[in-house]
């Protein structure tokens, strides 16, 4: 059985979610990119993608799949 790693904010993400972010906040992709990385709770950009990510439902499903594993 293959162990994989558990998924990241940036897995949770639809195609272009980062680069609507940046627009968003205006600032560069690239440090979209970074603080989704760093994953820091209070980072607006963190905030954003969690908002995203639980619009579209991949943080629900994420979440029973944890389940699921446990």
């Amino acid at each position: 059985m293959d162990v994989k790693e558990p998924l990241t904010l940036a897995d949770l993400l639809p195609r272009g979610s980062q680069q609507k972010i940046a627009e968003r906040l205006g600032i560069k992709k690239q440090a979209v990119s970074a603080a989704i990385k760093k994953c820091k709770p209070g980072n607006a950009v963190v905030i954003e993608a969690l908002r995203i990510a639980r619009e579209c439902g991949a943080l629900d499903a994420a979440q029973d799949l944890a389940k699921l594993a446990a």
